[in-house]
């Protein structure tokens, strides 16, 4: 029996670790393909700014939200590897930053340019949005497909060339199912 026990303790540690990191965040989910909750909101940051923004707008495109703080040191890291994503997608894809702070539009625009996000801007002060997606960690983004459902998100610094894949996947789906809109999301 203790032999047994000795044998299988790296694999249930193993088994226990995984599902830790999965439970923080850590992890990045795919294909997870459950219904993106609707939002709406107002560009306060980055091109754009007064515009409003809904999900439902946005259908038959990839949505990339990226939630972030202005206190928060891998924020700064993912907003240029984000940027650099963005400019490989100038059709088919939209990129939004979501502020969760209780600061005003005003702070949220000085921060969005120390950043230097490329992308606009939305602001979550009251954190409903940051809730409804269920985030807990900072930066998190979240990939939704053309048709409005969440197929990955991550926490911390992304992986740029995993965030190229998934992007170029559900690119590739929209097209082959006819899903792909080239309407502009203001309209």
């Amino acid at each position: 029996m203790k032999k047994d026990l000795s044998r299988l303790a790296p694999w249930l540690a193993g088994v226990l670790t995984l599902a830790i990191l999965a439970v923080v965040g850590v992890l990045p989910k795919c294909g997870i393909a459950r219904p993106a909750p609707p939002f709406e909101g107002e560009v306060v940051a980055g091109e754009g700014i007064g515009d409003r923004v809904s999900l439902s707008r946005l259908e038959g495109r990839v949505v990339v939200l990226d939630f972030w703080a202005s206190w928060c040191p891998p924020c700064r890291e993912s907003i240029p590897l984000l940027n650099r994503v963005a400019s490989r997608y100038p059709e088919g894809v939209q990129f939004y930053g979501i502020n969760v702070e209780a600061i005003s539009p005003e702070q949220v625009q000085t921060h969005h340019t120390t950043f230097a996000a490329a992308f606009p801007s939305l602001h979550d002060p009251d954190q409903s949005l940051q809730r409804a997606y269920g985030v807990n960690l900072l930066p998190t983004l979240v990939i939704i497909d053309a048709s409005g459902h969440i197929r990955h998100t991550e926490t911390g610094v992304p992986d740029e060339e995993g965030i190229h894949e998934v992007i170029d996947a559900l690119l590739a789906e929209s097209s082959s199912t006819g899903r792909m809109s080239n309407v502009d999301p203001e309209s």
